[in-house]
């Protein structure tokens, strides 16, 4: 993840790019001019690229880039130019100071991260060190002790910079020093910074050596502007110092957590539960030992805890009415997990676990344990299938399909990622704290709250669902989605290409094209019986002048309302869509139906839309749907028909009824999930379900549906009964199944 800032007056700009990065969780900032962007800079120093407008509030972005280039500490931050006019001779004065990129608006998302990709990894910052292995190599310090000696030299550095920042006032304030004093301070100066830098001999800071050099040379010359600049700049290694102890230390923590997820991730149990929540677990394991002869537990005791076995080994035994003694069945060594089912399925142990030696474990307690699935939504409901639905021999089938390794590096990242320090300024209001907020201004968070929990059901009429549908203009948009589109046509010089780029790739903006393109041309042509179907073809109907006042009117809502958790939010769901519809295009290659393919792509785009129906009219419902159905055990369907009496496919059949929008697609939004039912555009339907079915399968970002169960192969469920004898004959199902996984694999 990147730190990126924004400097930029149009706030717009600003909701745009936050929404093109989230996707890939990289963090965001904006201000508003240069003066600001320093000042955010010198309060949090870990931003590794910055976004520049070249017109900026009472001043130029290449000014800014200027005053960049010439600060003594942060000269070296990577800049991206955008501009929405421009001239050959500032593009060419924005390179020779080293830009690292220069853009025409609106932002393209994929040049977006292409930038921050540049950076990533090799952040600017972190020029100023040796690497880590080169520093414990040269000096034979571990990264522990590394840390240490960081530490212990950030209120030095701090004292010091503060230190030499007063004499700079001292001086520049011009106050009666006899030539004397003045002589006796930098005398003093100068034996100071020769002892600050034998406190960093050997550190390999290269460039802090220089800066403590530059000190000395500006104090020799008088230059105290120069030098109070320097011993500010001094002050910004106290935070690189703290960040990359902070490093170190994670580094050892996640060291020493992937070799517990590595252990944990030989156990079929454990590693059919989500990789990505499992960084609760780590810190939670407490170590324990048992002597030789010892008894951990009996059969009949209550579950209170699981162990995993560091070094070994215990022996499994069972009550046997016939044996005076108790027969040992099994053994368990390094590796191995013992006592889950327990805590799992809250019943007794089913056996006697005796030490055969002095054994070494980690032990998770039950509590812990039921506190871990109760804070992520993921883990409750993979652990409640277990409970319910799974026998060890289908938790083992399951767990041979999973990729121990990626197991592993997915939980081992999720550590590092949740330790990660952030900057300030970059810790703007987390997605729920935001939706907190926008929930102060929507009434309807009273009335489902108060509802939900006198369990008053249905929460809104169904008569009532429908008419706040209908009243709608318009498919609804995200509000990130609404700002990229309102910069993109304000942005428009000679080409509506960019405005059919965003849209083709979003579902509210594409429904919106296909609706409105349909309106104007059935109006020239008075012909309401044929449809333009390509989102590209209904932007260039509409027209230059047409799509600005469309910006104006968009209804849109806000994605906040779709967070739930890390995985299940509005980012996630659009990664679902538009691999629904990548799946949808190959499909219909290799099923040879060419002349569906961008209709597949655009009907699994947008085969959904009821959900963004259902978050523009009553934004506090979604969250209460989902979690009644996850906590109930039941479907996302049932959950809606009891708070609203209506589905959001219902919702989304109803409101394309009443929309000039192409047939082929209002059936794919009817029938996608009862393909077997229809009786129009039958292919187009069957390519989307199976699409959406084998996303689903493989878990590719958020459905925004509960499933209890795992899902089978598609050649073994109702949906490929209903659907084969529509496939030509030498179509393989196991074969598409993995192509169709590869595939997934790479998005």
């Amino acid at each position: 993840m990147a730190n990126v800032l924004l400097v930029d007056p149009d706030e717009i700009a600003f909701l745009a790019l936050k929404g093109f990065l989230a996707g890939d969780e990289h963090r965001t900032a904006f201000v508003s001019s240069s003066q600001k962007a320093m000042e955010f800079l010198r309060e949090n120093v870990l931003v590794d690229l910055i976004i520049v407008e070249l017109k900026l509030e009472a001043s130029t972005g290449l000014a800014f880039l200027k005053t960049l280039r010439n600060d003594y500490f942060f000269r070296d931050v990577p800049v991206v130019f955008y501009a929405a006019k421009t001239t050959h001779e500032e593009i060419q004065e924005a390179y020779s100071m080293g830009v690292q990129s220069f853009y025409r608006k609106p932002y393209v998302q994929e040049s977006i991260l292409d930038e921050v990709a540049k950076v990533q990894g090799k952040q600017w910052y972190w020029s100023f060190f040796e690497s880590d292995d080169v520093f414990c190599r040269r000096t034979g310090f571990s990264l522990d002790q590394m840390a240490e000696v960081l530490e212990e030299l950030i209120p030095v550095i701090q004292s010091a910079s503060q230190s030499y920042k007063e004499l700079a006032d001292k001086f520049l304030k011009k106050s009666d020093l006899t030539d004397e004093i003045k002589e006796a301070e930098k005398k003093n100066l100068f034996l100071q910074i020769s002892e600050l830098r034998g406190d960093f001999t050997g550190l390999g800071i290269p460039n802090l050596e220089k800066c403590l050099n530059f000190l000395i040379t500006c104090a020799l010359e008088s230059r105290w502007d120069e030098f109070k600049n320097a011993a500010e700049a001094l002050g910004h290694y106290a935070v690189l110092f703290s960040y990359r102890a902070d490093i170190c230390k994670l580094e050892r923590k996640t060291y020493k957590a992937t070799a517990v997820l590595d252990r944990l991730s030989q156990n079929a149990l454990i590693r059919s539960l989500p990789p990505h929540e499992m960084h609760a677990m780590i810190p939670n394991l407490r170590d324990c030992e048992i002597a030789d002869g010892a008894t951990l537990f009996k059969q009949g005791d209550p579950g209170d805890s699981m162990y995993l076995i560091v070094h070994g080994l215990l022996g499994v035994y069972i009550e046997d009415k016939n044996e005076p003694e108790p027969k040992k069945i099994a053994e368990i060594k390094d590796g191995d997990i013992v006592g889950e089912m327990a805590l799992i399925r809250n019943a007794p142990r089913s056996a006697t676990i005796i030490a055969q030696a002095h054994t070494q474990m980690m032990r998770l307690d039950k509590s812990a344990f039921k506190r871990l699935f109760l804070q992520s939504p993921q883990m409750k409901q993979a652990v409640q299938a277990l409970a319910e639905h799974r026998s060890m021999d289908s938790i083992n089938k399951r767990a041979g399909t999973i990729n121990v390794s990626n197991w592993s590096k997915t939980a081992a990242q999720k550590v590092r990622e949740m330790s990660e320090r952030i900057p300030i300024g970059f810790l703007a209001k987390n997605e729920e704290k935001e939706k907190e907020e926008i929930r102060r201004g929507v009434s309807c968070v009273e009335h489902w709250n108060k509802m939900v929990d006198s369990k008053t059901f249905p929460v809104v009429s169904e008569a009532a669902m429908r008419r706040e549908i209908l009243a709608l203009k318009g498919c609804p948009v995200t509000k990130s989605a609404s700002a990229a589109f309102t910069l993109t046509t304000s942005s428009i010089v000679t080409s509506l290409h960019p405005v059919m780029d965003l849209t083709e790739r979003d579902p509210g903006l594409a429904f919106q094209m296909l609706q409105a393109g349909n309106e104007i041309r059935q109006a020239k042509k008075k012909d309401t019986s044929t449809f333009i179907e390509d989102v590209r073809m209904s932007v260039n109907v509409i027209g230059e002048k047409r799509l600005g006042s469309m910006a104006k009117t968009m209804p849109h809502f806000h994605e906040s309302f779709m967070y739930l958790n890390h995985d299940a939010n509005w980012h996630s769901y659009l990664k679902f869509l538009l691999a629904t519809a990548d799946i949808a295009q190959f499909t219909c290659h290799y099923m040879r139906l060419i002349s569906l393919e961008q209709m597949a792509f655009l009907g699994s785009l947008i085969h959904d839309i009821g959900k963004l129906l259902f978050l523009s009219v009553q934004p506090a419902g979604f969250a209460h749907v989902y979690h009644y159905a996850q906590e109930n055990n039941v479907s996302i369907l049932e959950s809606e028909l009891l708070h609203m009496n209506l589905s959001t496919r219902q919702m989304a059949i109803d409101f394309v009824e009443k929309k000039c929008f192409p047939t082929c697609f209002k059936n794919v939004i009817r029938w996608v999930e009862e393909p077997d039912k229809a009786t129009e555009d039958i292919e187009l339907v069957m390519v989307v379900a199976m699409a959406r079915y084998m996303c689903r399968l493989c878990r590719i970002g958020f459905s925004a549906d509960v499933t209890h169960q795992d899902l089978l192969p598609l050649q073994y469920t109702q949906l490929w009964d209903s659907i084969q004898h529509r496939a030509l004959p030498s179509f393989n199902v196991a074969h598409y199944e993995m192509q169709v996984r590869s595939k997934l694999l790479l998005l």
